[in-house]
């Protein structure tokens, strides 16, 4: 029996960002997710109307064949007309978890003319070892205890490409927020799979209703276009997280992330990738 077609909006919570996918065209080049990729991603605040806040760029290279390097630039607008930028580089296991074994971050945050504000520019490294991380920068180092096995929130965009497009055993692991926030007792397991219409666009309609004493033209709004796609959709469930879902495609390309008010939705336009 062939997979119904559905639409956008039967699935939470992407249906919260059907809005910023009108348009929407499926990538149709050839994706391996266990080798080298680049990909950009749009940052969206849907508390605003599904509002583009910023932008993430990321980058895979393989370093051998159980390991990779992922590097990445993110900027975000901020309240005052202020943006942060964080740049990364992330030494990983190419393992289910992407898990780190090093890593170095910066970020700043710049005023209206590009300049970092005082005593907003950060730089650590740190490197992963099986019961803690060691997280250091120009005046001292620390050691975190990490239960294994762990791993970054940036790291779960290479992760999820690489999972099983179908059920599988929940994966119970410890998260670093943002490099240096340990959040315990996290999961990551298969939703659903769907074929989903993507790239409808909203066309206005016409059409006339006959009345007693003429007629009236009547306008209304209606979706068209587009083409199905085949998503795979996984849950990221965990103490002191909001609910994430990633969705990926046939090939594994991780195409959109939903979580609580906020998406990364790919962006085909490299140039903002780079929240430009």
């Amino acid at each position: 029996m062939a997979t119904p077609t559905t639409e956008i909006q039967d699935h939470f919570p992407l249906d919260s960002v059907a809005r910023c996918l009108e348009g929407f065209e499926t990538p149709e080049a050839p994706f391996d997710p266990n080798g080298d990729w680049e990909q950009a991603y749009g940052i969206y605040s849907l508390g605003r109307g599904c509002l583009r806040v910023g932008g993430l760029h990321i980058r895979r290279h393989k370093a051998g064949r159980k390991r990779a390097v992922v590097r990445l630039d993110c900027a975000r607008d901020l309240p005052g007309n202020c943006r942060q930028k964080v740049t990364a580089e992330i030494e990983c296991r190419a393992d289910p978890l992407a898990t780190p074994t090093a890593w170095t971050f910066t970020s700043q945050i710049q005023d209206d003319s590009g300049q970092p504000i005082e005593h907003t520019p950060l730089a650590k490294s740190a490197t992963g070892k099986k019961r803690e991380i060691v997280i250091a920068d120009d005046t001292q180092s620390r050691r975190i205890p990490v239960a294994a096995p762990y791993t970054l929130n940036w790291a779960l965009f290479d992760a999820v490409q690489r999972l099983p497009r179908e059920a599988f055993d929940p994966i119970q692991f410890t998260m670093l927020d943002h490099f240096d926030q340990v959040k315990p007792n996290q999961t990551l397991s298969y939703r659903k799979s769907a074929e989903v219409m993507l790239g409808r666009k909203r066309v206005q309609q016409h059409h006339y209703e006959q009345l007693e004493k003429g007629r009236i033209r009547k306008t209304t709004w209606a979706l068209d276009g587009g083409r199905p796609a085949r998503l795979h959709a996984y849950d990221h469930l965990g103490d002191g997280v909001l609910p994430w879902v990633y969705w990926v495609d046939d090939a594994g390309r991780l195409l959109f992330a939903v979580g609580g008010i906020e998406a990364y939705l790919l962006d085909r336009r490299e140039e903002d990738g780079h929240g430009s």
